[in-house]
C-alpha cells in the first residue's frame, strides 16, 4: 500500500493576482477551498502547505491545516513540492495540488491516485477530461493534451490540438488539468532537470518532462473547477460560490 501525501505550493508573490492564496470573499482563505478539496479524497493519507511565508502558514495552522516553510528561491511550484516532499521521507507517490485550484475535489485526486498506483511503471501522472463545451479552444489559458494509445502524454499546448484538417467527423479534445503525481524519488530528479526550450515556449513545465524523455501518464476523468489566476477568475469563482448558497 503507498503512501500518498499531498502537497499543495502557496506564494504570495503570485504576478496576475498578489497574494490570491489568502483572498477571502467567500469567508474563507483561497487556500483553504484547496485544502478541504484535498481533504475529501480519502487515498491521500497526509496533506501540507509548502509556503515562503509566516503569513501562510499561521492562516493554514488556523483552520486546522499542516504547513512547511520553504525557500523564497524556489523557482516553481514543482520546486517547492519536491523541498516540501523530502521533508516527508515516508512518502512513495507525491501529489501537487495547486493551490490556485479552489474548486478541487475528491473525484480528480482519486482517479490520480489509484492510477498511479495501478500504473507502477509510470514515473509521473496528471488529470485530464473532455473539453468543456462552454469554454472555447481559442482560449490560450486552457491547456490543451493529446495522449498515445496508452494513456501517455504526447504533448501538452496552448493551441488547440489536434488539428483537424478536415471539418465535421469525431473531433475530440482534453482540457489539461494542472494535477500532478510523482514517485517521490523520480520528484527530486524532475526537479533538478534544465528548463528546455518547448516548457519555455509554451510556459509549460510539465513540458520539461517529455523534452527529457519522461513519459507522463494522463487519467481522464470528470471534473468541472477552474484555476484562479486573475482577478476576473476570483470574481467568477466567488459568484459560483454563492449560486451554491
Amino acid at each position: 500500500m503507498s503512501n500518498v501525501l499531498a502537497v499543495i505550493p502557496a506564494r504570495l508573490g503570485s504576478t496576475r493576482l498578489p497574494r490570491k492564496v489568502l483572498l477571502d470573499k467567500t469567508g474563507k482563505p483561497l487556500i483553504q477551498h484547496v485544502w478541504e478539496g484535498a481533504r475529501a479524497c480519502d487515498a491521500i493519507d497526509r496533506i501540507v502547505v509548502a509556503t515562503d511565508a509566516e503569513e501562510v502558514v499561521n492562516v493554514v495552522k488556523a483552520f486546522g491545516g499542516e504547513a512547511v516553510m520553504t525557500s523564497p528561491e524556489c523557482a516553481s511550484g514543482t520546486d517547492r513540492v519536491a523541498e516540501a516532499a523530502a521533508k516527508f521521507p515516508e512518502a512513495e507517490i507525491v501529489v501537487n495540488v495547486q493551490g490556485d485550484e479552489p474548486e478541487m475535489s475528491s473525484k480528480p485526486l482519486y482517479a490520480l491516485v489509484e492510477g498511479m498506483k495501478g500504473s507502477p511503471n509510470a514515473e509521473m501522472g496528471t488529470i485530464a477530461v473532455p473539453w468543456p463545451a462552454e469554454v472555447p479552444l481559442s482560449e490560450p489559458g486552457c491547456v490543451k493534451v493529446v495522449t498515445d494509445r496508452k494513456g501517455f502524454a504526447l504533448y501538452f499546448s496552448r493551441s488547440a490540438i489536434p488539428h483537424y484538417r478536415d471539418a465535421g467527423g469525431d473531433q475530440r479534445y482534453l482540457k489539461h488539468v494542472g494535477l500532478y503525481a510523482y514517485r517521490a524519488r523520480f520528484l527530486q530528479k524532475y526537479a533538478q532537470l534544465a528548463q528546455t526550450p518547448l516548457e519555455q515556449a509554451e510556459a509549460l513545465e510539465q513540458l520539461r518532462a517529455l523534452e527529457h524523455g519522461h513519459r507522463i501518464a494522463v487519467f481522464v476523468t470528470e471534473y468541472r473547477g477552474y484555476e484562479v489566476n486573475t482577478p476576473a477568475d476570483y470574481e467568477a469563482f466567488v459568484a459560483r460560490r454563492k449560486g451554491k448558497g
